[in-house]
């Protein structure tokens, strides 16, 4: 261990670096080996070799000449990051300061470039590490020619090299150096420290690349790979030198990447297609695919604040001829009616020059929502290295024959935009067209080994394309108030032409007041933004020629009354939003947790007795011996409650002092539930032979009616937002509030609200919130109602979680935050949680409007089956008013 860096433990590093799960298992078991083995050249190969078999029995050969191995993590997971702490642990433990990093190719070369050594990029793998403050030396390309590298005892130094720089023998790095006195190469060779980083190691194990490794001579070879396997002849071999393996499968599980999704088509026999047809369908439903999704991320990005995301559809061809025939159909007026005849480009092996080079700077540059390109075809798969988070739908023609292809091609879309997954699953997805592949898919899926989860098949002649929209300010003012106001102020004579003047010309300046309201950093109108939303309006009333006709032959009155509706809309909109107190929170750090009182959900306690004479070869202490009769076990000594109690107060949630009357509750119902099956004696012989089997079941049933909660908050109201965030919806059908639908009640809009401050809103549930909607427009005592945008509040609960209340209601008195729950979820600690904030929340704000005389606040918690159509808000609130 190092003198200098004692802190410098993997459960140090790994917080500091905040590794994910599989880094830090990485990390953990490469400190195990290196525990157990002293680094050194020459090292004993045989023995080393069997030391490490005996810790992970499924490395069985190092397949080089120095000890190699291969840590084998999916795509998404962080190899880079992974590669950073090893450099940190090796550097501050083991005192290595010459590290090797291989790359396959350019692309992933110039990523590890600035991944290690840009210290500016958000990507720089040392941030935070104080054994780097000075960064590390990083020597590539040509650098061991002009810049000077001798080492003192301090530095350590980074070499990073493509593999092509020195896998043939005229390589330039094996030619002597007049400044180093030899090959730069050979000194490397010499260096007593040397670790070599091998990214993307599979393509290191033909014999030539394979070689050049094995002459850099190091102490120790750490690869890194998605795709552990060597090709053989035909067939694919998995490494030997695996020590630990994170596929992709697990990592999807565990959230580290978006879920991937097969698209088919139902009842079709696709092997009666012929290649063109196939083709064809396929590329059509992945358009729907990718063009539905792209509607949902704009959605998902205004509603939450959030940057946009523009997706990109992915096309794999078998070769270059086919290639070019998909450009053809797809820049054709068959496919869409040429709508992505400039949003294609096509990259293959076979093109040149400035063609080349202009469609690789759109492929690099694809992330970017500037960038037109919607759908990239290629031959072949795309550079390992490539990592782009927006690519979501993919379309395989002739190509996914196999598992491990159709895993690569689904691997180059995993990657989370957000950097974490949202919970709504269409950001969170990447779709792969499959008709062709779908039962092998469907098969794999219900074997448990697929990427693929055997529910996630979206059929593709049930992909509809969703609309979006906006909500706007609602209005109760009628057409006929609107007209009528227009001839009052303009004095102009009434005709059916100006009448369609005034309405339409009202509407077009709801919606840029609006627009100035919700995006201006001063939510207001203001002189200048007054003159440009004439300037827009009046040059949308220039696009329709009769209206265009009514205002040029009475502009002088027309000016006037733009002016005036555009203040007169300002005042509307500003006296129709339902303010909003904005809060600062400041913890003094001490928090609780508590669990909420439940019943015991028995059917999975299904132990039985264990005979007595294996009784004695299970028992877990068998130093007990005063207890052992023979061949049999006297359970009267024993105390099966307190068995139970003592396995469950090591878990550390648990604390005794709080929830001791929930642990006997539930203990007693576990032993009686044996009792009752087994009698006594077989209630005793299950709680002594299987207790921590039960302990664990009653601590997970435990730990799903448990819940954060922090006392210590401190919150004071800042300020006041004084308009209401707009919303963006997709949606199936449109229906008035008060009419029946079709659709599934999440993928239907509701609009002619008029009471509510936006005249649109979507629900999640028909019997609670559409109806609680219905009931509070149609109220007398409700001024007005707000189904709020999830930013609306800055509420937060349970480390972080954002709340989202599900009604703002104002009445004459109060301003009401309202939650609507089903039965079954009254007593959820998440819900409890929320309801707790929002009763705090409340509090909070209704003293700070004492003071300023504004309206108090008052929560609401409604249970969704209490609401009936003919059910009056003021009840409603007298019943479930939280204090």
């Amino acid at each position: 261990m190092s003198n200098y860096f004692p802190q410098y433990t993997t459960d140090y590093i790994s917080g500091v670096m905040s590794l994910r799960k599989p880094q830090k298992k990485s990390l953990k078991i490469l400190e195990s080996i290196l525990d157990k083995i002293d680094l050194s050249k020459n090292m004993n190969l045989t023995n080393t070799l069997d030391e490490i078999h005996q810790m992970y029995p499924i490395c069985t050969d190092f397949e080089r000449e120095f000890v190699s191995l291969t840590f084998a993590l999916a795509t998404g997971v962080g190899k880079t990051r992974l590669m950073g702490a090893f450099i940190a642990y090796l550097y501050t433990q083991k005192n290595i300061k010459n590290f090797f990093v291989v790359a396959p190719n350019t692309t992933i070369y110039d990523k590890l470039k600035r991944d290690l050594s840009d210290s500016s990029s958000s990507k720089y793998v040392f941030r935070g590490l104080g054994c780097f403050s000075v960064s590390p030396k990083i020597i590539t390309d040509d650098d061991y020619k002009s810049k000077q590298i001798s080492l003192s005892d301090s530095d350590i130094r980074i070499f990073i090299y493509n593999i092509d720089k020195f896998n043939k023998e005229d390589a330039n790095m094996k030619k002597v150096n007049e400044i180093i006195g030899d090959s730069f190469y050979q000194s490397l060779s010499s260096l007593p420290d040397l670790v070599l980083i091998m990214d993307e190691s599979h393509h290191y194990r033909a014999k030539k690349g394979a070689q050049a490794l094995n002459e850099l001579n190091p102490i120790l070879g750490l690869e890194l790979t998605a795709t552990p396997l060597v090709k053989k002849g035909t067939k694919q071999v998995p490494f030997k030198n695996v020590v630990y393996e994170y596929p992709l499968s697990k990592a999807i599980e565990d959230g580290y990447t978006r879920t991937p999704f097969a698209i088919t088509r139902s009842d079709i026999d696709f092997y009666n297609f012929g290649d063109d047809q196939l083709d064809k369908m396929m590329l059509m439903d992945g358009i729907a695919c990718h063009e539905h999704t792209k509607k949902k991320l704009e959605a998902y990005a205004i509603n939450h604040q959030k940057r946009i995301v523009k997706p990109f559809m992915l096309v794999v061809c078998k070769d270059t001829s086919h290639a070019q025939w998909v450009e053809n159909f797809i820049c054709s007026d068959e496919f869409r009616n040429g709508k992505y005849k400039n949003k294609t480009i096509i990259v293959h092996s076979k093109q040149k020059g400035s063609e080349t080079e202009a469609n690789t700077r759109l492929l690099l540059d694809v992330e970017n929502p500037d960038n037109l390109v919607e759908i990239v075809i290629h031959v072949n798969m795309l550079k390992e290295g490539w990592d782009v988070n927006n690519l979501y739908t993919i379309v395989p023609l002739r190509t996914a024959a196999s598992k491990i292809l159709r895993e690569q091609m689904v691997g180059r879309g995993l990657r989370l935009p957000y950097g974490e997954r949202t919970g709504d699953r269409d950001v969170d997805a990447v779709m792969l067209t499959a008709h062709d592949k779908f039962n092998d898919i469907l098969k794999e899926a219900q074997s448990g080994n697929s990427i693929f989860k055997a529910g996630n098949v979206i059929k593709a002649e049930e992909i509809i394309p969703e609309n979006v929209e906006n909500t706007q300010i609602s209005f109760k003012e009628d057409s006929f108030t609107i007209c009528e106001e227009g001839y009052k102020y303009t004095a102009l004579p009434k005709s059916e032409k100006i009448d369609s003047f005034f309405k339409n010309t009202k509407k077009i300046i709801k919606e840029e007041v609006g627009n100035v309201i919700q995006n201006s950093p001063e939510h207001v109108v203001t002189e200048q933004s007054t003159k440009e939303i004439i300037q827009i309006v009046t040059s949308k009333i220039s696009e329709d020629k009769d209206l265009r006709d009514v205002f040029n032959e009475n502009k002088l009155p027309l000016v006037g009354w733009l002016d005036n509706q555009i203040e007169k809309t300002h005042i509307e909109v500003k006296n129709k939003f339902i303010p909003i107190p904005r809060i600062k929170i400041t913890d003094d750090g001490f928090e609780e947790y508590e669990f909420i009182g439940f019943n015991l959900e028995l059917s999975g306690f299904n132990h039985i007795p264990i005979d007595n004479a294996l009784l004695v070869q299970n028992l877990e202490d068998m130093t007990d011996r005063q207890r052992i009769k023979g061949d049999a076990i006297d359970f009267s000594g024993y105390n099966p409650k307190k068995v139970i109690l003592d396995e469950l107060r090591k878990k550390p949630e648990i604390d005794y002092e709080k929830c001791s009357s929930l642990l006997f509750k539930l203990i007693l119902q576990l032993c009686k539930h044996y009792e009752n099956q087994h009698g006594t004696d077989g209630m005793q012989n299950i709680i002594i032979m299987y207790k921590r089997d039960i302990a664990n079941k009653i601590y997970s049933q435990m730990m799903q009616h448990f819940y954060y909660k922090n006392n210590s908050l401190k919150e004071e109201v800042i300020d006041t937002r004084n308009h209401n965030l707009q919303q963006s919806y997709n949606y199936k059908e449109k229906v008035d509030l008060y009419d029946d639908f079709n659709e599934n009640i999440h993928s239907v809009l509701f609009t002619g609200i008029k009471k509510g401050v936006f005249d649109s809103a979507k629900f999640d549930s028909k019997d609670g919130e559409l109806t609680f909607a219905r009931v509070i427009e149609h109220d007398d005592d409700v001024i007005n109602w707000l189904r709020p945008h999830p930013n609306e509040f800055n509420i937060t609960y349970n480390h972080g979680h954002n709340y989202e209340p599900d009604f703002v209601v104002e009445t004459e008195d109060y301003i009401y935050l309202v939650e609507v729950k089903g039965e079954n979820k009254l007593n959820d600690p998440d819900v409890i949680a929320k309801k707790e904030r929002g009763i705090q929340y409340c509090s909070v704000v209704s003293t700070w409007a004492k003071e300023n005389e504004s309206k108090q606040w008052q929560y609401l918690f409604i249970p969704a089956g209490q609401i009936q159509s003919n059910s009056s808000f003021k009840q409603l609130a007298l019943r479930y008013k939280e204090v």
